[in-house]
């Protein structure tokens, strides 16, 4: 299906979490929705987009593509804006400066999507520039949403207004020629679309790879750091045992048994070793 047909092509801002918001838009930064739910399910988000047209971008304001964005973006076949970082609050609040929210969700979700409007703006406007040109202003969000899905301009003029970029053949009969034009048009079409749907899969296949490694690494995090407090719990014990054994060379070389060793000092007067060992391990407690 060619992109825009009936349908406003949109960008729109997800602030995913126990409460999720919303900020939908379109191409003139025109406010179609903005809005939060908490506890909102994938499919009522899905029915609120699906009311105000068809998402050109999704975007999020941290570095990373969070699962109900990359779930949205499979139900749309919609591509995914990310950040290079996570947007910080300064940042956030410059790009939204004059727009009211009821909360932070909305706010963030807005935000994402302005970062996305400017991340292309200079592409936006050049499409602009050229389609006045040509004459085709009244096309300009359709045009759009194919570049930004990756199609290029020239393939993206093609396929709303193909028959401008044929040059007609001169030989044989008109009714001949239009059935010619109307085959040859469908199959362009068909192909320039497939290479859109492929474009979008493999976007989202790399948004679900990183969200995997993502994952991976958080594991991985946790394990090392199990790993790491093990072996100074063994450190300690083992530096405990050295201690015990200094106590045993100091007060009593011949000694073999540790209980005998304490049973003595405590008798002799000697140096309580077990108020050793714990004051040794209150003060290495935190390691």
């Amino acid at each position: 299906m060619i992109a825009g047909d009936e349908l406003k092509q949109l960008i729109i801002g997800i602030d995913p979490g126990t409460t999720i918001g919303y900020a939908i838009f379109d191409f003139e930064k025109k406010t179609f929705s903005v809005g939060s739910k908490r506890e909102m399910s994938k499919e009522e988000l899905v029915d609120i987009i699906s009311k105000e047209g068809k998402p050109s971008l999704l975007a999020c304001d941290v570095n990373h593509a969070p699962e109900l964005l990359l779930k949205l973006a499979s139900y749309f076949n919609s591509r995914v804006f990310i950040p290079d970082k996570d947007m910080s609050e300064r940042e956030k609040n410059q790009l939204v400066e004059g727009m009211k929210f009821s909360n932070e969700h909305e706010k963030d979700a807005a935000a994402a999507a302005m970062k996305a409007f400017r991340f292309y703006e200079n592409k936006l406007r050049q499409i602009d520039r050229i389609l006045k040109e040509k004459g085709l202003s009244d096309k300009a969000a359709e045009i759009k949403h194919l570049v930004l899905n990756r199609i290029s301009l020239s393939n993206a003029l093609l396929m709303v207004d193909i028959e401008r970029e044929i040059e007609m053949p001169k030989v044989r009969g008109k009714e001949e020629i239009k059935i010619d034009l109307d085959k040859k048009n469908k199959q362009l079409k068909e192909l320039l679309n497939s290479n859109v749907e492929l474009r979008k899969a493999v976007d989202r296949l790399e948004n679900e790879n990183q969200l995997l490694r993502d994952k991976i690494k958080f594991l991985e995090r946790g394990v090392f750091e199990r790993l790491a407090r093990e072996n100074e719990i063994r450190r300690m014990e083992r530096e405990v045992t050295r201690l015990k054994q200094v106590v045993r060379s100091k007060y009593k070389p011949n000694v073999k048994s540790v209980d005998s060793i304490e049973a003595e000092t405590e008798e002799e007067g000697e140096p309580d070793l077990e108020g050793m060992v714990e004051e040794y391990r209150e003060k290495h407690k935190d390691l």
